[in-house]
């Protein structure tokens, strides 16, 4: 008899009787199945075949489960479906998960129950009788004719129970899913990272410790072998030597002895381990400043101790928390130490932001980041499966979360979170890299302080150098000019120095001329970086508030307005800093928008400003996260907005507020200056003339401009200034000797300054040229520095190719116009060197310097003639 046909005859039989008793129809069941005879049989047979089951299949039912062949499934809808034609398959479906008492069958359970059942009743002489056959013959065609219309029901359900058993398995947590997904979630993290720009990949440059640290906390079994044999080498020879000399016993140090016994390091004994070790080395550490011996040798030795110490003070830490102030790189170095040591050393991670997690339900966050598409997994699952990952591969679990700061109930994660990191802390295999804002953590978070982890949590309080060495300030600005894949044809060293010096100014740069080919970059033309910067960035930050479903933006949104209030409120309460969040905000639904703009960007940023009244009162504040250029959207606003409104309040306020004291003389005066030349509004220009600023202003902006912009006017008032010796006559020197090359800068260059010096009489040279020049070793205040100048050039006929030397030929001929200066035969010795070399150029360079009005110039330059015996 074929599996299915045994198994509905058993259903079918089972539900009849228990039908058929429930209903009391006694005769009808003793007319259908006679005692002792079909019916009987049929029913031991099934007896026998379930206990003949059940003693390979054991089933614990003092829990009240009870298996499959039991259950009201198939006694009682199946049956009821062939049978009586009553209920659906879909019912069958629904109600598998009705029955929490069911333990649940695999497919291979199922098979052999049915093909026991089938190879009993096959084998059973009794029914293999004709009985029924002869006696109900009408009722078997009947049940017949049944069987064959659910033969093909009966598959289909089992179809459906095998794939409704497999589904229950296949949702199962497992660790293979797991890996899968913590490993997606970090990957998604990091690629969000980068497209909000948070991110650089490959731009980190390591120069402390502060990577090295998190190592040795993140993945502390590994490195304990480092730290272990570090301090067991510790050279305390000379100490003994010392205290030999000093008559005191010697100092016994004996690290070796606290190698583990059976030689391996695991998450469960690591912690005893390694607080062993930490234990010694601070105990001999004390011994050593015990020693009764001078200060000053015994500070030698104990210093030896300190790193190793600090060392082991990472390997026992299990929360690391990053402090900063803004700007300062907290995303990005997470996210480099995540990409390049996380996931390349395969350590458990998952990475969130303080801005997705949800304050009132940690856990839940991190489930629906990790599990997005079945986010039935409780937290607790995660836990049991990533505790077996850990314990497998000997490597804790890692818990990233950054910027805290960025949440926008952060008062309530405060309290939320030092509970949640309390609590997940009590397993020994996870561990906690958090970041924040300085100034957040010391308001939000300093309940962390006195947490029950607060022992186990190291800080690192500083990431970014403050004396970066120029090695790396040159890596910096390839690596920046390489990852934004700008193209470019020389840059000025002026221009380089001020991009290396403002790392945020270089990133500004970076971010404007992204994927495009430069010309020679002889400046960084701020007013234009600015203008597209701001143009670029508002555009982007437009789009990405936009496209977030959370905050439902419609209509004319534009963040400009957020900022164009911001700069009102300065200019209208004369305030440059510190600018009330709640004051330029008009709705106070869209508050949690504008915390995750603030949050996101590099333009302005959220910060808490403390009352004066009173310390436990503060408020939160925007600021411009770089002055110039708050200064340049000032300018803008003033010309655009407040002039055209009027003209007198325009006035008043630069009168008032742009003025020696103010902190935007600087920045806003620059900018006016721009706006006065691409401007044709005389009234405007008047007004910006008269201010005492402008003068000053012009001598410095002036080259600042794109040389085709330079008009003759501006060449007149250089030429007054030099002659006229004013105050920044020696800077205006300097900066047309920097336009040497006049292939490029063909309007105003070094020419207008030798023009300028042949017309000065010997008085006028030497108070405005010669005066100009420092001789001393520091230079005085304002001077040109003679000695670096000189040697410089010297270098360039000395080490530079003869190709290269005629590019510089201008600076050359500058050394004729330095014949009268101090130190005069060193600069002689140079251009003897250069017009030997280039002779043909030398003499037009002589000839033309003769021209002089000086006579001083002229006697000297005869001289130098005559000694090397050059005519003209």
């Amino acid at each position: 008899m074929p599996v299915i046909e045994t198994a509905i005859t058993y259903v079918a039989l089972k539900f009849t009787d228990q039908f058929i008793k429930d209903e009391g129809y006694g005769r009808l069941k003793r007319f259908i199945f006679p005692a002792k005879k079909f019916k009987h049989r049929l029913t031991e047979v099934i007896y026998d075949t379930i206990k003949e089951f059940e003693k390979t299949h054991p089933y614990n039912s003092s829990n009240g489960m009870f298996p499959f062949y039991h259950s009201q499934i198939f006694f009682e809808h199946l049956t009821m479906f062939v049978l009586f034609k009553k209920g659906t398959l879909d019912e069958i479906k629904g109600d598998f998960n009705k029955f929490p008492k069911l333990i649940q069958p695999t497919k291979e359970d199922l098979e052999e129950f049915y093909s026991l059942f089938a190879k009993n009743t096959n084998n059973d002489k009794i029914l293999r009788t004709t009985f029924i056959e002869e006696n109900y013959k009408g009722q078997i065609f009947e049940i017949t004719q049944t069987i064959n219309e659910i033969k093909e029901i009966a598959t289909s359900v089992k179809a459906d129970t095998s794939f409704l058993v497999e589904e229950r398995l296949s949702q199962k947590l497992t660790i293979p899913k797991t890996i899968e997904a913590i490993s997606s979630q970090v990957n998604r993290q990091l690629q969000k990272q980068i497209s909000s720009g948070k991110y650089l990949p490959k731009t980190f440059i390591e120069t402390g410790e502060q990577k090295d640290n998190l190592r040795y906390l993140c993945d502390s079994i590994f490195y304990s072998e480092k730290c272990f044999e570090e301090s067991s080498i510790l050279d305390l020879r000379y100490l003994n030597i010392f205290l030999a000399k000093e008559n005191h016993s010697l100092f016994n140090f004996d690290f070796t002895q606290l190698k583990p016994k059976n030689g391996e390091i695991t998450i469960s004994n690591s912690n005893d381990l390694f607080s062993k070790w930490y234990d010694y080395l601070i105990v001999k550490q004390q011994e050593v400043i015990d020693i009764k011996i001078s200060s000053n040798e015994k500070s030698k030795f104990e210093y030896k101790f300190r790193d190793r110490i600090d060392d082991l003070k990472f390997l026992l830490a299990r929360v690391a928390l990053i402090t900063e102030s803004a700007g300062q790189g907290k995303t990005n170095f997470l996210c480099d130490f995540t990409e390049n040591f996380l996931l390349k050393r395969k350590i458990p991670t998952v990475f969130l932001t303080g801005a997705e997690i949800k304050a009132n339900d940690l856990r839940q966050s991190i489930i629906q980041r990790v599990f997005p598409d079945s986010p039935n997994y409780t937290f607790q699952e995660f836990l049991n499966i990533l505790k077996e990952i850990c314990y497998e591969g000997n490597k804790f679990f890692i818990l990233v979360i950054d910027g805290i700061n960025e949440n926008y109930n952060s008062q309530l994660l405060s309290q939320n979170l030092e509970t949640f990191l309390s609590e997940i802390l009590e397993y020994d295999f996870i561990k906690v890299v958090i970041s924040c804002r300085t100034e957040y953590y010391e308001q939000n978070f300093s309940n962390f302080e006195k947490a029950t982890f607060t022992k186990t949590m190291k800080k690192i309080t500083s990431l970014i150098s403050r004396r970066t060495d120029d090695d790396i300030k040159k890596k910096l600005f390839h690596i920046y000019f390489s990852h934004f894949k700008i193209e470019y044809n020389g840059i000025s060293q002026e221009a380089r120095e001020q991009l290396v010096e403002n790392f945020l100014l270089l990133r500004i740069f970076c971010e404007t001329y992204q994927s495009q080919k430069l010309e020679y970059i002889d400046n960084i033309y701020k007013e234009e970086l600015f203008e597209k910067y701001y143009e670029l960035k508002s555009e982007e930050i437009n789009k990405r508030l936009k496209s977030n479903d959370e905050f439902k933006i419609s209509g004319n949104f534009d963040i400009r307005h957020f900022i164009q209030s911001v700069v009102s409120f300065m200019i209208q309460e004369n305030v440059y800093v510190n600018v009330p969040l709640d004051n330029i905000i008009a709705n106070a639904c869209d508050k949690e928008m504008y915390v995750r703009f603030l949050d996101e960007n590099i333009l302005v940023k959220r910060d808490i400003q403390t009352d004066e009244k009173g310390v436990f009162t503060s408020s939160e504040v925007v600021n411009f996260t770089f002055d110039e250029f708050r200064d340049f959207l000032i300018s803008r606003f003033l010309v655009e907005v407040l002039y055209q409104k009027s003209k007198e309040e325009f006035t008043i306020f630069l009168e008032n507020q742009v003025t020696e004291k103010s902190p935007i003389l600087e920045g806003c005066s620059t900018f006016l200056f721009f706006v006065s030349r691409r401007n044709s509004d005389k009234t405007l220009n008047d007004i910006l003339f008269k201010q005492p600023w402008f003068d000053t202003v012009f001598s410095s902006c002036v080259f600042s401009l794109e040389d085709s912009q330079i008009t003759d006017d501006d060449k007149k008032i250089l030429r007054d200034k030099l002659i006229n010796n004013e105050k920044y006559s020696g800077s205006i020197i300097w900066d047309l000797i920097l336009r040497y090359d006049t292939n490029y800068y063909k309007n105003l260059n070094i020419y207008f300054l030798f023009e300028i010096l042949r017309e000065l009489t010997q008085q006028q040279y030497s108070e405005c040229f010669v005066n100009k020049f420092s001789t001393d070793r520091w230079g005085h205040y304002g001077g040109i520095k003679q000695e670096d100048l000189v040697s410089q050039i010297d270098d360039i006929i000395e080490d530079k190719k003869s190709r290269e030397a005629n590019y510089y030929e201008n600076l050359f001929e500058l050394l004729i116009y330095m014949f009268i200066n101090n130190n005069r035969w060193r600069i002689q010795d140079i251009y003897e060197k250069y017009y030997f070399r280039y002779t043909e150029q030398g003499k037009k360079q002589l000839e033309t310097a003769l021209k002089s009005k000086n006579e001083a110039l002229i006697k000297e330059v005869n001289q130098f003639m005559e000694s090397y015996e050059i005519s003209l």
